[in-house]
């Protein structure tokens, strides 16, 4: 019997990549576009292996597939993939960890930069006639930044950090430790006149003018920074958001924008995506807003759907079956 991999929903327009390294080692691929979990169930009830994009393998999903070893999710999390009911069925979950750390910590960035000089503020002015718009920038030489979490994308964030002149970088992370950073900044820091240190999850939101979030959503993280934190927040701070929109409390957030109480936001993940047309934060002052799109470049996305290939074919050969 032939195997079969199925992705189960195509967002890049071609699965030339992902077809080189299935087919290349003797397994069939087929492309469906399932948007539902009856899609998901229908197009994999034969499949060896699936390749899920955003398509949502939940359990009722999970519990139609007839032959499936192995799920193999384009990206880092499983929001929409069951691993409870997949490990259940004995079917392997794999993601690609570290595909996009350097994109998404340069995305932050970008959000941090927008931010501080108002550059999008600036082009719609323009374009709408308008020359010295009536606003200031901030100079980040000098500030402290505040680094939520310490991952892969914290740490790369850190390294492309550096290069602004922060005074400090106060760092948080579980199991947070001095011996952590010097082994990712190295002697970097000191060189270039900066401080970087481990810090409490209060005095990072405190002592912050800037906080980028890299956090994971885990159950013990959504809403992380809600309405108390954000008032331990300075009233001029920026908060940017690259990880996930439900770690942080969305309503709470726009009311501390709209109240003046924050400086400003840069954000690319939302509680809800796309973000709906009445969201309160697309009139928020001092708001930079994408798509969910800090993980994209060319480089990335090549690496993505390589990788996930990848570990569809790993699997089926660890189950023999190659």
């Amino acid at each position: 019997m032939s195997l079969l991999a199925v992705i189960t929903d195509n967002r890049f327009g071609d699965s030339e990549i992902e077809r080189g390294v299935l087919e290349g080692a003797g397994v069939e691929l087929r492309v469906a576009q399932c948007r539902s979990s009856a899609d998901v169930a229908s197009a994999g009830r034969e499949a060896d292996a699936l390749l899920v994009n955003a398509a949502p393998a939940d359990a009722a999903a999970i519990e139609a597939l007839e032959r499936c070893r192995v799920i193999a999710r384009y990206g880092v999390g499983v929001d929409n993939v069951d691993v409870e009911a997949a490990a259940r069925r004995g079917i392997a979950v794999k993601t690609v960890p570290g595909y996009c750390d350097i994109e998404a910590a340069e995305h932050a960035l970008g959000l941090l930069l927008a931010c501080a000089r108002g550059i999008p503020q600036r082009d719609r002015a323009i374009r709408d006639g308008e020359w010295n718009v009536g606003l200031s920038g901030r100079r980040i030489a000098g500030t402290v930044l505040g680094v939520l979490g310490f991952g892969g994308i914290g740490k790369a964030f850190v390294r492309s950090a550096l290069g602004l002149g922060f005074r400090e970088i106060l760092v948080w992370s579980p199991h947070m430790t001095a011996e952590r950073i010097d082994r990712s900044v190295g002697t970097a820091a000191s060189a270039l006149g900066s401080v970087v240190r481990p810090a409490e999850f209060d005095e990072v939101l405190s002592r912050s003018d800037w906080v980028s979030i890299h956090i994971p959503l885990k159950p013990e993280t959504r809403g992380i920074v809600g309405e108390r934190e954000l008032r331990l927040m300075k009233v001029d701070a920026t908060i940017v958001n690259v990880s996930r929109g439900a770690i942080i409390d969305e309503e709470a957030l726009v009311d501390a924008l709209f109240a003046r109480r924050l400086g400003g936001a840069g954000l690319d993940v939302f509680t809800a995506e796309p973000l709906p047309m009445g969201s309160r934060l697309r009139g928020a002052p001092g708001v930079v807003l994408t798509d969910h799109s800090a993980y994209a470049s060319r480089e990335s996305i090549a690496e993505l759907r390589r990788k996930t290939a990848e570990n569809a074919l790993s699997a089926l050969r660890g189950c023999g079956l190659l």
